[in-house]
């Protein structure tokens, strides 16, 4: 699914991106999943040119519990 969230953004789908990730971020807060962290660290990378807009916001901030655990 975190592979989904990046084609979407990849393919200027930020807002269909930012939906997939807020059930990815869920499962990957409750699996601790070294391999999903690392596929959301991608979807970020892909949602940069929207880091200033409002999707891009509301991705740090679906995606914070998992990218802030140690």
């Amino acid at each position: 699914m975190a592979r989904q969230a990046t084609a979407a953004a990849t393919a200027r789908q930020p807002d269909q991106a930012l939906e997939i990730a807020r059930t990815v971020a869920t499962i990957a807060a409750e699996t601790r999943s070294a391999r999903m962290r690392r596929e959301l660290t991608a979807l970020e990378r892909a949602m940069r040119p929207w880091h200033d807009a409002p999707v891009g916001q509301d991705l740090t901030e679906v995606l914070a519990p998992v990218t802030q655990r140690s």
